[in-house]
């Protein structure tokens, strides 16, 4: 269903950065006092600036970070084996024997 009744907060990024800064410096009491003080809903907000604070500074808060982690699902290598020359077929054919070759080495080493 959802949450219908509860509205999200938008914090300015001088706002965050007071309150990283806050946090950083441990002068007021640690993460309850700073829940008071500044009327937050949750430690999550005062621990996801306190990161941004520390890897990106203060410039980390100026800019959109969400959704520019990932760059999607890897792109599959897989090789059209029958479009492949003949020359092409016998280096992929060799490639692969080399492989496994290294593979059995190394299965061999941990039984012994």
């Amino acid at each position: 269903m959802g949450n219908t009744g509860r509205t999200n907060n938008k914090y300015t990024p001088e706002f965050k950065i007071k309150v990283a800064e806050d946090y950083l410096s441990g002068k007021n009491g640690g993460m309850t006092s700073l829940l008071r003080k500044y009327n937050l809903k949750s430690d999550w907000q005062i621990r996801q600036w306190r990161k941004i604070y520390a890897t990106k500074g203060k410039k980390g808060f100026y800019v959109e970070l969400r959704g520019k982690g990932s760059s999607g699902r890897p792109k599959s290598n897989k090789v059209d084996y029958d479009n492949l020359s003949d020359k092409e077929k016998i280096e992929y054919l060799e490639m692969e024997n080399s492989i496994l070759k290294k593979l059995k080495a190394i299965q061999n080493q941990k039984l012994k």
